[in-house]
């Protein structure tokens, strides 16, 4: 830049002084007066003089602005963002300066947000790791007490069964953690279309009802005004499931569930209640964490990642969850979805 800059200068120069020394030949060859030369030459000089001052100065100035954006990208490389521009000025370089440090901002988010996730898939596949331990244990030391001739008959019938039982958890395990695994690396888009929501827990309850009704439990359903929303249904529905499996799982036979839908100015609330074993007030803010199981559900098939992935996919829409519950008295889990509030209008209407 200096360079280039010394360059124009020295050619700019020479083109003065080629056109001075013009100048003053036709001065001399017209015969004008001594008087009149010295004149000629004492404005030259000045204006010589005056524009080398203003060509120093402009150097120089630009010098220290090309050393103030040096500096500023240099603390913007040590992480510092430091101000050299004034910022309550109005001008070219003020803007510049505001938006490279806008942009290191953005890049530092970007940044720390890839650091992220790359810890929680890291997380994820140790997890997955750990889970898949104990079911590949169990099926490999099963199946090798099967291959023993001399095992009796009713051994290898009650060992064949649980290798079988194994077997269907490692593959329910492997779908939901497959499920998990593609929503948390965004592999799967959560696609929001306007579909009655009345419909979507209709279509989760009917899925669930057999195993509900073999149980000896009775599920019902208000469904209260219809409420069409954006929201993927394949995957609330999903959401809805999982709670509604572990209400199946946690309440005792003869016990009921009940599903609700209401409708708020901003929000539609799904309410699935059940009046089983219900949640100590310890674990209610773990329940929704990844692999985590209660004190409780030791003797109950899961892995603890249905509420996780209910959360995961309400959230991905905008909504939220939340929980409430009392030992001995069952559970409420909430669904909230946000709610467009002019197509609701047109519907009351």
């Amino acid at each position: 830049m200096k360079g280039s800059f010394t360059r124009i200068i020295t050619i700019y120069s020479a083109i003065y002084a080629l056109a001075c020394g013009a100048f003053f030949a036709v001065l001399i060859r017209s015969g004008a007066s001594k008087e009149m030369v010295w004149a000629a030459a004492a404005f030259v000089l000045t204006t010589t003089i005056i524009f080398a001052g203003y060509l120093l100065s402009l150097r120089s100035g630009m010098i220290a602005i090309l050393d103030k954006l040096s500096l500023t990208v240099q603390s913007l490389i040590d992480g510092q963002d430091r101000e050299y521009f004034p910022v309550f000025e109005d001008n070219l370089l003020s803007k510049l300066q505001g938006q490279v440090l806008k942009l290191s901002g953005i890049l530092r988010t970007q940044k720390l947000q890839y650091k992220e996730e790359g810890e929680e898939m890291k997380s994820l596949i140790t997890d997955i790791t750990h889970q898949l331990r104990t079911p590949l244990a169990n099926l490999n030391m099963y199946n090798g007490m099967l291959a023993n001739e001399g095992l009796p008959p009713d051994k290898r019938t009650e060992f064949a069964r649980i290798a079988c039982d194994q077997t269907e958890k490692l593959t329910w395990l492997m779908d939901s953690l497959v499920k998990l695994s593609r929503l948390e690396s965004g592999m799967i888009e959560v696609r929001a279309e306007r579909r009655s929501l009345m419909d979507t827990v209709l279509a989760a309850i009917k899925t669930f009802y057999p195993a509900a009704e073999e149980k000896g439990l009775e599920i019902s359903f208000e469904g209260g005004v219809p409420v069409p929303l954006l929201h993927d249904a394949k995957w609330t529905g999903e959401a809805i499931g999982n709670v509604l499996d572990n209400a199946i799982k946690y309440t005792p036979a003869g016990g009921k569930i009940k599903v609700t839908i209401e409708r708020y100015e901003m929000f539609a609330r799904i309410d699935i209640a059940d009046n089983g074993l219900g949640i100590p007030e310890a674990e209610l803010a773990k329940v929704f964490q990844r692999f985590f199981r209660g004190a409780s559900s030791s003797d109950t098939q899961g892995v603890g990642v249905g509420l996780y992935l209910a959360r995961k996919i309400v959230t991905e829409q905008g909504g939220y969850m939340k929980v409430s519950s009392e030992p001995g008295g069952g559970s409420v889990f909430s669904f909230f979805l946000p709610v467009d509030t002019a197509t609701n209008e047109k519907s009351v209407e």
